[in-house]
Protein backbone atom coordinates (compact mmCIF):
# COMPACT_ATOMS: atom_id res chain seq x y z
CA UNK A 1 0.00 0.00 0.00
CA UNK A 2 2.58 1.97 0.56
CA UNK A 3 4.46 1.47 -2.82
CA UNK A 4 1.16 2.45 -4.44
CA UNK A 5 0.92 5.76 -2.81
CA UNK A 6 4.07 7.07 -3.50
CA UNK A 7 3.55 5.96 -6.94
CA UNK A 8 0.67 8.00 -6.93
CA UNK A 9 2.07 10.91 -5.21
CA UNK A 10 4.92 10.82 -8.12
CA UNK A 11 2.70 10.70 -10.69
CA UNK A 12 0.56 13.23 -9.95
CA UNK A 13 3.98 15.43 -10.00
CA UNK A 14 5.09 14.70 -13.43
CA UNK A 15 1.36 15.15 -14.45
CA UNK A 16 1.93 19.18 -12.61
CA UNK A 17 4.68 19.68 -13.99
CA UNK A 18 3.76 18.76 -17.27
CA UNK A 19 1.14 20.95 -17.63
CA UNK A 20 3.44 24.24 -16.18
CA UNK A 21 5.37 23.60 -19.19
CA UNK A 22 2.40 23.45 -21.48
CA UNK A 23 1.77 26.65 -20.50
CA UNK A 24 4.96 28.53 -20.49
CA UNK A 25 5.95 26.65 -24.47
CA UNK A 26 2.09 28.31 -25.23
CA UNK A 27 3.14 32.38 -23.87
CA UNK A 28 6.44 32.03 -25.80
CA UNK A 29 4.84 31.01 -28.85
CA UNK A 30 2.06 34.38 -28.31
CA UNK A 31 5.07 36.57 -27.42
CA UNK A 32 6.72 35.33 -30.80
CA UNK A 33 3.77 36.03 -32.98
CA UNK A 34 3.41 39.52 -31.19
CA UNK A 35 6.77 40.51 -31.97
CA UNK A 36 6.37 39.26 -35.52
CA UNK A 37 3.49 40.85 -36.94
CA UNK A 38 5.16 43.85 -35.22
CA UNK A 39 8.11 43.46 -37.61
CA UNK A 40 5.99 42.96 -40.80
CA UNK A 41 3.81 45.72 -40.06
CA UNK A 42 6.72 48.22 -39.66
CA UNK A 43 8.33 47.21 -42.95
CA UNK A 44 4.73 47.29 -44.76
CA UNK A 45 4.40 50.90 -43.62
CA UNK A 46 7.85 51.60 -44.81
CA UNK A 47 7.43 50.36 -47.77
CA UNK A 48 4.18 52.30 -48.35
CA UNK A 49 5.62 55.17 -47.28
CA UNK A 50 8.50 54.78 -49.71
CA UNK A 51 6.47 54.29 -52.88
CA UNK A 52 3.15 56.20 -52.12
CA UNK A 53 3.16 60.07 -52.17
CA UNK A 54 1.99 61.66 -48.98
CA UNK A 55 -1.76 62.47 -48.79
CA UNK A 56 -2.52 65.82 -47.06
CA UNK A 57 -5.95 66.26 -45.75
CA UNK A 58 -7.56 69.38 -45.98
CA UNK A 59 -10.10 70.71 -43.29
CA UNK A 60 -13.63 71.07 -45.19
CA UNK A 61 -14.31 74.34 -46.36
CA UNK A 62 -17.52 76.27 -45.05
CA UNK A 63 -19.65 77.57 -47.64
CA UNK A 64 -19.19 81.17 -48.29
CA UNK A 65 -22.76 82.97 -48.34
CA UNK A 66 -23.18 86.41 -49.33
CA UNK A 67 -25.34 88.27 -47.12
CA UNK A 68 -26.91 91.32 -48.11
CA UNK A 69 -25.94 94.23 -45.29
CA UNK A 70 -28.54 95.05 -42.51
CA UNK A 71 -28.77 96.99 -39.63
CA UNK A 72 -29.54 95.87 -36.45
CA UNK A 73 -33.33 96.95 -36.79
CA UNK A 74 -33.59 95.52 -40.02
CA UNK A 75 -32.16 92.29 -38.84
CA UNK A 76 -34.66 92.62 -36.22
CA UNK A 77 -37.59 92.88 -38.59
CA UNK A 78 -36.67 90.14 -40.88
CA UNK A 79 -36.90 87.38 -38.65
CA UNK A 80 -38.01 85.03 -38.44
CA UNK A 81 -37.33 84.73 -42.12
CA UNK A 82 -33.99 85.51 -41.70
CA UNK A 83 -31.18 87.86 -43.51
CA UNK A 84 -31.55 87.81 -47.51
CA UNK A 85 -29.14 85.82 -49.27
CA UNK A 86 -27.85 86.15 -52.77
CA UNK A 87 -30.72 83.14 -54.28
CA UNK A 88 -33.32 85.08 -52.04
CA UNK A 89 -32.87 88.38 -53.23
CA UNK A 90 -32.80 87.82 -56.74
CA UNK A 91 -36.03 86.44 -56.13
CA UNK A 92 -37.05 90.14 -54.44
CA UNK A 93 -39.39 92.28 -56.41
CA UNK A 94 -38.22 95.72 -56.04
CA UNK A 95 -41.27 95.89 -53.63
CA UNK A 96 -39.87 93.81 -51.33
CA UNK A 97 -36.70 96.11 -50.88
CA UNK A 98 -38.39 98.87 -50.45
CA UNK A 99 -36.23 101.88 -48.91
CA UNK A 100 -33.75 98.90 -47.33
CA UNK A 101 -31.44 101.81 -47.59
CA UNK A 102 -33.40 103.98 -45.53
CA UNK A 103 -31.77 104.43 -42.02
CA UNK A 104 -33.90 105.14 -39.16
CA UNK A 105 -32.82 107.50 -36.42
CA UNK A 106 -36.22 108.60 -35.44
CA UNK A 107 -37.28 107.79 -31.95
CA UNK A 108 -40.86 106.68 -31.47
CA UNK A 109 -43.67 108.10 -28.94
CA UNK A 110 -46.54 106.11 -27.69
CA UNK A 111 -49.48 108.30 -28.48
CA UNK A 112 -52.01 109.23 -26.43
CA UNK A 113 -53.43 112.25 -28.65
CA UNK A 114 -55.91 114.83 -29.27
CA UNK A 115 -57.21 116.60 -32.03
CA UNK A 116 -57.37 120.18 -31.62
CA UNK A 117 -58.56 123.24 -33.84
CA UNK A 118 -56.82 126.20 -34.75
CA UNK A 119 -59.38 128.29 -32.97
CA UNK A 120 -58.63 125.94 -30.18
CA UNK A 121 -54.95 126.50 -30.15
CA UNK A 122 -54.78 129.87 -30.53
CA UNK A 123 -57.52 131.14 -28.07
CA UNK A 124 -57.29 128.68 -25.51
CA UNK A 125 -53.76 127.46 -25.22
CA UNK A 126 -53.36 127.97 -21.47
CA UNK A 127 -56.33 125.93 -21.16
CA UNK A 128 -54.56 123.59 -23.65
CA UNK A 129 -51.39 123.60 -21.61
CA UNK A 130 -53.08 122.46 -18.43
CA UNK A 131 -54.62 119.21 -19.73
CA UNK A 132 -51.36 118.10 -21.01
CA UNK A 133 -49.59 119.31 -17.80
CA UNK A 134 -52.29 117.56 -16.16
CA UNK A 135 -53.03 114.71 -17.84
CA UNK A 136 -51.71 111.18 -19.68
CA UNK A 137 -52.14 113.68 -23.30
CA UNK A 138 -48.41 113.84 -24.66
CA UNK A 139 -49.63 114.48 -28.10
CA UNK A 140 -51.46 116.96 -30.16
CA UNK A 141 -52.64 116.65 -33.84
CA UNK A 142 -53.72 119.95 -35.66
CA UNK A 143 -54.60 120.72 -39.44
CA UNK A 144 -51.78 122.20 -41.83
CA UNK A 145 -54.25 121.99 -44.71
CA UNK A 146 -58.17 121.46 -43.37
CA UNK A 147 -61.38 119.62 -43.88
CA UNK A 148 -62.02 123.28 -46.62
CA UNK A 149 -58.60 122.89 -48.64
CA UNK A 150 -56.82 125.32 -46.90
CA UNK A 151 -53.20 125.71 -45.91
CA UNK A 152 -53.84 127.07 -42.62
CA UNK A 153 -50.05 128.54 -42.29
CA UNK A 154 -47.80 130.58 -43.94
CA UNK A 155 -45.77 128.16 -46.52
CA UNK A 156 -42.56 129.33 -48.45
CA UNK A 157 -42.97 126.39 -51.12
CA UNK A 158 -43.53 127.98 -54.42
CA UNK A 159 -45.41 124.76 -55.32
CA UNK A 160 -47.77 125.67 -52.75
CA UNK A 161 -48.00 129.44 -53.34
CA UNK A 162 -48.74 129.08 -57.11
CA UNK A 163 -51.04 125.32 -56.94
CA UNK A 164 -52.63 125.77 -52.57
CA UNK A 165 -54.82 128.09 -51.32
CA UNK A 166 -53.82 130.06 -47.81
CA UNK A 167 -56.33 131.37 -44.99
CA UNK A 168 -53.65 132.08 -42.17
CA UNK A 169 -55.31 130.75 -39.05
CA UNK A 170 -51.75 129.81 -37.20
CA UNK A 171 -49.68 133.28 -37.92
CA UNK A 172 -46.47 132.00 -36.25
CA UNK A 173 -46.32 128.19 -36.00
CA UNK A 174 -42.75 127.73 -35.14
CA UNK A 175 -43.54 129.67 -32.06
CA UNK A 176 -46.60 127.49 -31.61
CA UNK A 177 -44.54 124.46 -32.03
CA UNK A 178 -41.85 125.81 -29.54
CA UNK A 179 -44.28 126.09 -26.44
CA UNK A 180 -45.96 122.98 -27.32
CA UNK A 181 -42.64 121.50 -27.44
CA UNK A 182 -42.07 123.23 -23.79
CA UNK A 183 -44.33 121.10 -22.65
CA UNK A 184 -42.81 117.55 -24.17
CA UNK A 185 -45.92 117.31 -26.54
CA UNK A 186 -45.71 115.29 -29.77
CA UNK A 187 -46.68 117.44 -32.50
CA UNK A 188 -48.65 115.95 -35.80
CA UNK A 189 -49.36 118.02 -38.60
CA UNK A 190 -53.20 116.67 -40.41
CA UNK A 191 -53.19 117.37 -44.25
CA UNK A 192 -56.43 116.76 -45.41
CA UNK A 193 -55.62 115.03 -48.94
CA UNK A 194 -58.40 114.04 -51.60
CA UNK A 195 -61.90 116.35 -49.96
CA UNK A 196 -61.05 119.72 -51.17
CA UNK A 197 -63.20 122.99 -51.97
CA UNK A 198 -60.47 125.83 -53.15
CA UNK A 199 -57.39 123.75 -54.40
CA UNK A 200 -59.24 122.42 -57.88
CA UNK A 201 -60.88 125.96 -58.13
CA UNK A 202 -57.36 127.52 -58.27
CA UNK A 203 -55.95 124.20 -59.99
CA UNK A 204 -58.22 123.27 -62.13
CA UNK A 205 -56.14 120.30 -63.12
CA UNK A 206 -56.01 118.55 -59.98
CA UNK A 207 -59.59 118.30 -59.02
CA UNK A 208 -62.12 115.39 -60.34
CA UNK A 209 -64.21 116.61 -63.42
CA UNK A 210 -67.41 115.23 -64.69
CA UNK A 211 -67.68 113.42 -68.26
CA UNK A 212 -69.85 116.45 -68.90
CA UNK A 213 -67.94 119.18 -67.57
CA UNK A 214 -66.72 121.37 -64.53
CA UNK A 215 -65.82 120.39 -61.13
CA UNK A 216 -67.46 117.11 -59.55
CA UNK A 217 -69.69 119.01 -55.83
CA UNK A 218 -70.28 115.69 -53.98
CA UNK A 219 -74.04 115.75 -52.14
CA UNK A 220 -72.55 117.93 -49.04
CA UNK A 221 -70.85 120.60 -51.48
CA UNK A 222 -67.65 119.37 -51.46
CA UNK A 223 -65.43 119.06 -54.50
CA UNK A 224 -62.60 116.37 -55.01
CA UNK A 225 -58.62 116.09 -56.11
CA UNK A 226 -58.02 113.27 -58.28
CA UNK A 227 -56.24 110.78 -56.14
CA UNK A 228 -54.66 109.76 -59.97
CA UNK A 229 -52.95 112.43 -60.58
CA UNK A 230 -49.12 111.96 -59.81
CA UNK A 231 -48.60 116.09 -59.57
CA UNK A 232 -51.03 116.04 -56.97
CA UNK A 233 -49.26 113.83 -55.22
CA UNK A 234 -46.34 115.70 -55.16
CA UNK A 235 -48.36 118.55 -54.15
CA UNK A 236 -49.40 116.93 -51.08
CA UNK A 237 -46.13 115.51 -50.44
CA UNK A 238 -44.98 118.91 -50.30
CA UNK A 239 -46.99 120.28 -47.40
CA UNK A 240 -45.91 117.74 -44.86
CA UNK A 241 -42.02 118.87 -46.37
CA UNK A 242 -42.86 122.11 -45.57
CA UNK A 243 -44.22 120.81 -42.23
CA UNK A 244 -41.36 119.04 -41.45
CA UNK A 245 -39.37 121.92 -41.62
CA UNK A 246 -41.55 123.49 -39.08
CA UNK A 247 -40.44 120.87 -36.77
CA UNK A 248 -43.63 118.60 -36.30
CA UNK A 249 -42.68 115.27 -35.21
CA UNK A 250 -45.01 113.13 -37.82
CA UNK A 251 -47.12 114.02 -40.87
CA UNK A 252 -50.98 112.62 -40.59
CA UNK A 253 -52.95 112.11 -44.09
CA UNK A 254 -56.56 111.86 -43.78
CA UNK A 255 -59.41 111.96 -46.38
CA UNK A 256 -56.69 109.54 -48.19
CA UNK A 257 -58.98 107.83 -50.60
CA UNK A 258 -61.85 108.35 -53.22
CA UNK A 259 -64.93 110.33 -52.43
CA UNK A 260 -68.38 107.33 -52.38
CA UNK A 261 -70.81 109.91 -53.57
CA UNK A 262 -73.22 108.76 -56.55
CA UNK A 263 -71.94 111.45 -59.03
CA UNK A 264 -68.44 109.43 -59.41
CA UNK A 265 -70.36 107.30 -61.49
CA UNK A 266 -70.22 110.24 -63.97
CA UNK A 267 -66.96 111.48 -63.78
CA UNK A 268 -63.79 111.74 -65.71
CA UNK A 269 -61.12 110.10 -63.29
CA UNK A 270 -58.75 109.55 -66.26
CA UNK A 271 -58.17 105.92 -65.45
CA UNK A 272 -61.05 103.18 -65.49
CA UNK A 273 -62.33 103.57 -61.79
CA UNK A 274 -61.97 99.35 -60.67
CA UNK A 275 -61.32 98.94 -57.06
CA UNK A 276 -58.01 97.68 -58.20
CA UNK A 277 -57.24 100.55 -59.88
CA UNK A 278 -58.53 103.01 -56.83
CA UNK A 279 -56.61 100.58 -54.68
CA UNK A 280 -53.50 101.12 -56.90
CA UNK A 281 -53.94 105.17 -56.52
CA UNK A 282 -54.04 105.29 -52.77
CA UNK A 283 -51.86 102.84 -52.09
CA UNK A 284 -49.38 104.43 -54.67
CA UNK A 285 -49.67 107.74 -53.23
CA UNK A 286 -49.11 106.85 -49.20
CA UNK A 287 -45.82 105.12 -50.65
CA UNK A 288 -44.43 107.73 -52.47
CA UNK A 289 -45.07 110.27 -49.35
CA UNK A 290 -43.33 108.09 -47.12
CA UNK A 291 -40.21 107.39 -49.37
CA UNK A 292 -39.98 111.07 -49.51
CA UNK A 293 -40.77 112.01 -45.92
CA UNK A 294 -39.15 109.00 -43.46
CA UNK A 295 -36.26 110.59 -44.84
CA UNK A 296 -36.71 114.10 -43.11
CA UNK A 297 -37.11 112.35 -39.82
CA UNK A 298 -40.86 112.35 -39.56
CA UNK A 299 -43.01 110.25 -39.14
CA UNK A 300 -46.01 109.22 -41.05
CA UNK A 301 -49.61 108.44 -40.80
CA UNK A 302 -52.60 107.98 -42.28
CA UNK A 303 -56.67 107.44 -41.34
CA UNK A 304 -58.76 105.04 -42.89
CA UNK A 305 -62.45 104.09 -42.34
CA UNK A 306 -63.20 101.88 -39.52
CA UNK A 307 -65.01 99.40 -41.59
CA UNK A 308 -62.38 98.61 -43.66
CA UNK A 309 -60.91 96.14 -41.38
CA UNK A 310 -63.43 93.82 -41.80
CA UNK A 311 -65.56 94.82 -44.85
CA UNK A 312 -63.71 94.53 -48.77
CA UNK A 313 -66.62 96.19 -50.43
CA UNK A 314 -66.08 99.46 -48.16
CA UNK A 315 -62.42 98.88 -48.63
CA UNK A 316 -62.79 98.77 -52.57
CA UNK A 317 -65.28 101.69 -52.60
CA UNK A 318 -63.11 104.58 -51.27
CA UNK A 319 -59.51 102.53 -52.03
CA UNK A 320 -58.15 101.77 -48.88
CA UNK A 321 -56.11 98.49 -49.07
CA UNK A 322 -55.90 98.43 -44.95
CA UNK A 323 -52.60 95.54 -45.65
CA UNK A 324 -51.41 97.24 -48.19
CA UNK A 325 -51.05 100.49 -47.02
CA UNK A 326 -49.63 99.41 -43.70
CA UNK A 327 -46.39 98.07 -45.55
CA UNK A 328 -45.45 101.77 -45.99
CA UNK A 329 -46.56 103.47 -42.96
CA UNK A 330 -44.87 104.12 -39.61
CA UNK A 331 -48.60 104.08 -38.32
CA UNK A 332 -52.15 103.72 -39.79
CA UNK A 333 -55.15 104.66 -37.78
CA UNK A 334 -58.55 103.19 -38.21
CA UNK A 335 -61.47 105.71 -37.12
CA UNK A 336 -63.38 103.30 -34.86
CA UNK A 337 -66.07 105.60 -33.78
CA UNK A 338 -68.78 103.51 -32.51
CA UNK A 339 -71.24 106.04 -33.39
CA UNK A 340 -70.45 105.76 -37.55
CA UNK A 341 -71.06 101.60 -37.47
CA UNK A 342 -74.76 100.58 -38.66
CA UNK A 343 -77.16 98.86 -36.26
CA UNK A 344 -76.34 94.94 -36.20
CA UNK A 345 -72.75 95.47 -36.68
CA UNK A 346 -70.84 92.81 -35.11
CA UNK A 347 -74.16 91.80 -33.49
CA UNK A 348 -74.63 95.00 -31.41
CA UNK A 349 -77.71 96.78 -31.65
CA UNK A 350 -76.81 100.33 -31.52
CA UNK A 351 -72.70 99.85 -31.47
CA UNK A 352 -72.84 103.82 -30.64
CA UNK A 353 -74.37 102.06 -26.49
CA UNK A 354 -71.25 99.57 -26.46
CA UNK A 355 -68.18 101.56 -27.12
CA UNK A 356 -66.20 98.71 -25.59
CA UNK A 357 -67.49 96.12 -27.50
CA UNK A 358 -67.61 97.86 -30.93
CA UNK A 359 -63.74 99.25 -30.22
CA UNK A 360 -62.17 95.57 -29.18
CA UNK A 361 -63.93 93.66 -32.09
CA UNK A 362 -62.89 96.33 -34.80
CA UNK A 363 -59.22 95.68 -33.07
CA UNK A 364 -59.06 91.89 -33.40
CA UNK A 365 -59.99 92.92 -36.96
CA UNK A 366 -57.25 94.92 -37.39
CA UNK A 367 -54.72 92.00 -36.32
CA UNK A 368 -55.99 89.40 -38.59
CA UNK A 369 -56.29 92.01 -41.65
CA UNK A 370 -52.14 92.84 -40.19
CA UNK A 371 -50.94 89.27 -39.28
CA UNK A 372 -49.45 88.51 -43.09
CA UNK A 373 -47.47 91.74 -42.94
CA UNK A 374 -46.49 91.99 -39.01
CA UNK A 375 -44.83 88.22 -39.42
CA UNK A 376 -43.35 89.49 -42.41
CA UNK A 377 -41.67 91.90 -40.01
CA UNK A 378 -43.35 95.19 -42.56
CA UNK A 379 -45.92 96.79 -40.86
CA UNK A 380 -47.51 99.82 -39.66
CA UNK A 381 -48.26 100.15 -35.84
CA UNK A 382 -51.78 100.78 -35.63
CA UNK A 383 -53.49 103.53 -33.84
CA UNK A 384 -56.90 103.64 -33.80
CA UNK A 385 -59.40 106.87 -33.66
CA UNK A 386 -61.58 106.98 -30.70
CA UNK A 387 -64.79 109.00 -29.99
CA UNK A 388 -64.80 111.73 -27.43
CA UNK A 389 -68.23 113.21 -28.84
CA UNK A 390 -72.24 112.58 -28.54
CA UNK A 391 -73.38 111.79 -31.69
CA UNK A 392 -77.06 113.30 -31.23
CA UNK A 393 -77.17 112.10 -35.04
CA UNK A 394 -78.00 108.30 -34.13
CA UNK A 395 -81.17 107.11 -32.82
CA UNK A 396 -80.62 105.47 -29.83
CA UNK A 397 -77.57 107.06 -28.97
CA UNK A 398 -75.51 108.18 -25.52
CA UNK A 399 -74.46 110.63 -24.20
CA UNK A 400 -70.15 110.39 -24.35
CA UNK A 401 -68.76 111.46 -21.17
CA UNK A 402 -65.39 109.99 -19.14
CA UNK A 403 -66.64 106.39 -18.68
CA UNK A 404 -67.41 105.82 -22.20
CA UNK A 405 -63.94 106.88 -23.27
CA UNK A 406 -62.24 104.81 -20.83
CA UNK A 407 -64.32 102.18 -21.95
CA UNK A 408 -62.80 102.58 -25.38
CA UNK A 409 -59.39 103.11 -24.19
CA UNK A 410 -59.87 100.30 -22.18
CA UNK A 411 -60.98 97.80 -25.40
CA UNK A 412 -57.79 99.23 -27.60
CA UNK A 413 -55.59 97.72 -24.57
CA UNK A 414 -57.24 94.57 -24.04
CA UNK A 415 -56.89 93.98 -27.88
CA UNK A 416 -53.21 94.33 -27.68
CA UNK A 417 -52.78 97.88 -29.00
CA UNK A 418 -51.17 101.10 -26.73
CA UNK A 419 -51.79 104.22 -28.60
CA UNK A 420 -55.04 106.62 -29.53
CA UNK A 421 -56.21 109.83 -30.80
CA UNK A 422 -59.19 111.52 -29.73
CA UNK A 423 -61.60 113.45 -31.98
CA UNK A 424 -63.82 116.40 -31.18
CA UNK A 425 -63.58 119.23 -33.73
CA UNK A 426 -65.55 121.53 -31.73
CA UNK A 427 -64.22 124.80 -32.07
CA UNK A 428 -64.05 125.34 -28.36
CA UNK A 429 -63.12 121.85 -26.93
CA UNK A 430 -60.43 121.18 -24.86
CA UNK A 431 -61.56 117.99 -23.35
CA UNK A 432 -63.19 118.94 -20.25
CA UNK A 433 -66.27 116.76 -20.50
CA UNK A 434 -63.46 113.58 -20.51
CA UNK A 435 -60.85 114.43 -18.77
CA UNK A 436 -61.48 111.82 -15.85
CA UNK A 437 -60.66 109.53 -18.43
CA UNK A 438 -57.34 110.61 -19.47
CA UNK A 439 -55.91 111.49 -15.91
CA UNK A 440 -52.58 109.49 -14.60
CA UNK A 441 -53.54 106.87 -12.54
CA UNK A 442 -53.91 107.26 -8.31
CA UNK A 443 -55.29 111.03 -9.11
Amino acid sequence: MKDTKRYAKASGRRRSGTRRARRQRQLICIFACLILCSLAGYLGFRHIAKTEKPVVILPTPTPSIAVRKMDAASVEAALPYGLYTESYTSSLSEDDLWMEDFVDTRTPTNVKGIYLTAEVLNKKFDDVAALLDESEINTVIFDIKNDKGYLTVKMDSPLLKEKGETLLFMSNLPALIAKLKAHNIYCIARIVCFRDNFTPVKTPEFGVHMKSGGLMKDKEGFYWLNPFNKDLWEFLTEIGREAAKAGFDEINFDYCRFSTDSKVKDADFGSELTAENKEAAITGFVKYACEQLKPLGVYVSVDVFGVVLSSANDASAVGQNYAEMSKYLDYICPMVYPSHYGKGYYNLDIPDKHPYELIYNAMLDSKKSLASNKAKGRCADVRPWLQAFTATWVSGHINYGAKELKDQIRATYDAGYTGWLLWNAAPNSVYSAFREAFEPEGQ
